[in-house]
Parts: structure tokens; sequence; C-alpha cells
């Protein structure tokens, strides 16, 4: 309950100093733009804003009066103290607009967010496989990634998870990392449970992410292969790989490859191992945890799906045969503008096909949002969700006029604006500072130019 809590007070923080940081933007692009541009202000409405405080002082004019000043004088003074007066009013007001809207903005960002990450989507996509026999058409593999059961997410969350898999009535199930993200204590055990519940006539395959391996993975090992009662309902797969026959269905064979994360290639986290597509291919997951080591690799004839948490090393992927590729990690982005930091991914979300110019046909890269997410259990701008993959051969699509569905989910725009507007906002930043150094630079060359007439007039009176 407390890591629960302290993360998402940390999102609700995020979701406001984002959404003062907008209101900011949003400000200082209506003076420098609209208000310049179209209200054709003659001195700029920005530079009107942030040089108020050239006007004459209330203490200049006091002093002014004191000394003797005229009555013009005293009246310009007087002017000018009006003036400034409407102006702080004028101040006034734009703060409590301001302020309102930042209120009405974080709000609205903020529900918006929680009911986002409280309704996981379901999706059904159908995935041209290369090299895939007419008898493994219409194949369907539901997965998951993402649960990340010990900080946000608990029992009821991955019964949620299993129930709805189940009901897709899949032929096999692939979890892709991150299931778990705590040390493996009988908590974890407890709310891990249900995940034994999971049924598919092909099997149950769990391959770890980066969470796995930062919190123990050696804990996760024994938990999966030598304790009931998952030991007996999930293969791990890690570096290893096992084939799907459709409940042995004749010519029908798949070769599913689950990799180790890439977070072991670092040698951080203890008992992690590093991703070896060539020890995959040659090892094949037996009874028990077991390993059946073998001298040839599977088949380059068979269609490969390899099982990788982290959406990278896709176009490797596709020249070593794979097929496609299961990835979560990204989480979508889960709050804007964060999505800036998926830039270096193969895929954000969704389909994406990568074509290396193989004679098979192009290879594809499936990417779930995850079913909760790691932090603050907020959602904007991306969503939470499971997905039913049907497997189909591309000359079947082809016959039926089918094509891949690559349209791009609401993350993968949302970082490419990111990318824009966090560099534009940040300059529009900056132009307090400027107005400062440039308000400093003019108030000090007149005192430049005062101090060098005196010295000349100095020089005039000096005698020959």
């Amino acid at each position: 309950m407390f890591i629960a809590v302290t993360y998402n007070g940390f999102g609700s923080m995020f979701i406001l100093m984002s959404a003062i940081w907008l209101v900011d933007a949003l400000c200082l692009l209506y003076l420098f733009v609209v208000a310049d541009k179209i209200l054709g202000h003659k001195q700029g409405a920005a530079q009107d804003w942030w040089y108020r405080n050239k006007m004459v002082s209330q203490e200049e004019s006091l002093a002014a009066v004191a000394s003797g000043s005229s009555e013009a004088q005293t009246e310009e003074c007087q002017d000018d103290d009006d003036e400034k007066s409407k102006q702080l009013d004028q101040r006034r007001t734009m703060a409590k607009w301001r302020l309102l809207l930042i209120i009405v903005l974080y709000t609205w960002w903020t529900v918006w967010s929680y009911f986002s990450a409280y309704n996981p989507n379901i999706l059904e996509v159908k995935v041209p496989v290369p090299k895939l026999p007419a008898e493994c058409d219409g194949y369907k593999l539901a997965m998951a990634a993402d649960l990340h059961v010990g900080s946000m997410a608990g029992l009821g969350d991955a019964q949620w998870m299993v129930d709805n898999l189940n009901a897709l009535n899949p032929d096999a199930i692939a979890l892709v990392g991150d299931i778990g993200d705590r040390p493996v204590t009988d908590i974890i055990r407890r709310k891990m449970a249900p995940l034994a519940g999971l049924e598919a006539p092909d099997g149950v395959y769990l391959s770890f992410g980066n969470h796995e391996n930062i919190e123990g993975v050696e804990g996760y090992r024994k938990l999966l292969r030598e304790e009931s009662p998952f030991a007996e309902n999930i293969v791990l797969l890690e570096n290893q790989h096992a084939m799907l026959n459709k409940a042995n269905t004749d010519g029908c064979s798949i070769a599913l490859i689950g990799m180790a994360d890439w977070s072991g290639k670092t040698g951080t986290y203890s008992d992690s191992i590093a991703p070896d597509y060539e020890k995959a291919i040659r090892s094949r997951a037996g009874l028990n945890g077991t390993t059946i080591e073998n001298d040839a690799p599977v088949s380059s004839d068979l269609p490969m799906i390899m099982m990788q948490h982290q959406p990278v090393g896709m176009k490797q992927a596709a020249k070593d045969g794979v097929g496609l590729q299961l990835s979560g990690h990204t989480h979508g982005g889960q709050i804007w503008p964060q999505h800036i930091t998926l830039l270096a991914f193969d895929g954000i979300a969704g389909l994406a096909e990568f074509d290396i110019g193989s004679e098979h046909g192009p290879s594809y890269l499936f990417v779930t949002e995850g079913v909760v997410g790691w932090g603050p259990r907020l959602r904007f701008l991306s969503q939470t969700d499971i997905a039913l993959l049907t497997l189909r051969t591309p000359e079947a699509m082809k016959a039926e006029g089918l094509e891949p569905d690559l349209s791009l989910s609401v993350a993968t725009p949302a970082m490419y604006f990111a990318i824009s507007v966090i560099p534009i906002s940040l300059l529009l930043c900056l132009v307090p500072v400027c107005c400062w150094a440039q308000k400093w630079w003019s108030d000090r060359r007149p005192e430049e130019t005062e101090s060098k007439d005196d010295d000349v007039e100095e020089g005039k009176d000096l005698p020959n």
C-alpha cells in the first residue's frame, strides 16, 4: 500500500508539473505570437509584459514631488501611478486565469489517466507470419506483459489477466516479461498464484523482463521451474525454445523462442544472463525446468516467433529468420510527455513491419502496452491491454484481400509530439532570461553614456 501511494503521489506531482509547464508555455506562446502578430502591438505584448518594471516607480514619483517638481511633473507621475495600478490589476487577473487553467487541466489530466489505467483493452490482431504452414493458418496466440505483480498489481489484477486470457480460447499463451517486479516472497507467491490457472492446449510460456533481473532472477527461476503449482503449468523460456503444433495437428509446427532480457547483457544484476539467439535455437525446454541441448538448430524452414521483452534488435531478428517478435516494456509511454524516452525502441505499441528483403516476406514486431505497468498507476495517451494474435499465412491473407493492421496507436504520435513540443517549450522558458538580460543591458548603457558625457564636460573645464 505504501509503495502504491508513493508511486501514485509521484505520478500526480508529475502531472501537476506538466500542467504548469504547458500552461506557462501557452502563455508565452500567446504573448509572442498571438498578441504580437494578430493584435499588432507596436512595441510587442511580450516586451510590454516583461518590461513593466521600467515604469517610473512610486518611490521615484514621491521623490520627484518632494524635491519640488512642478505641477506638470506631479500630474505626470500621478498618471504613471494610475497606469501602473491598472497594469497590476491586469497581472492579477492574468494570474487568476492562469491558476484556474492549471487546476482544470490538472484535474482533467489526472481523472483521465486514472480511468485509462484501470480499463484494459483486449486487442485482436491478425498477423501474417513468414513460412507459416497452411495447417497452422488461424493459430491463436494470446499474449500479455508488464503485469508487475508486487509494486502495483495484486491478486485481483493477476486473476483478471488469467480470466480474460483464458476466455480468448487461445492455442497458446505467451507472457513476455515483467510479470513480477519485487523479490520472490510468500506475498509474491500468493499474488501470482492465479497464473497457475492459465490454460491453453499448446501450453503457457513465460520469458523474463528487466524487472525480474533487477529483483532477483534466480528466485523467479526457482519459483517457475521448481515450485508447485507454477512448474506444472508454466514453461519458462530463457534462451530456449519450444515447439507449438496446434494440439498435435499434422503439418503444423511453430518454433517459439524465449529470450533472456537485454538488461542481463550489462552484467549489473546478479545471476542474470544476456540474450543468446544461437543458444536459444539449440536449447529446447524440457519437463520440470530441464533443457534439451541439440547439436542442430531449429530448422530454418520453420516459422519462428520470438519472445523478447524489450522491443529492440528487431532488424537482426528478422535477418535471423524470426517472422514475429513479441515485446512489451514500453507501457506505451504511460504518462505523456515521458513518451519522449521511447525514441530508441524499434516499436512503441501495436504492430510494426520490418522488410529486410527476405524471399519469405517482411517480419513483424508486436508491442503490448502492458496489463498494469510500473510506477504510478496512471495512463495518459497510452492504454493497458492484453492481445490475441491470429497467425495467418501471407498467402491466405492476400487471397482474402486482408492487410496487416499497421495503424499507429495513440502512443506513437504522442511520442513525436513530445519530441517537438518539449524543445520548443524549453526555448520559450528562456524568454524571461533573455528579456531580463536585454533590460539589464539597456539600463546599463545610459549610465555608461552619462558617465562618458560627464568626463567630457570635466575635460572642458580643465585649465590650459
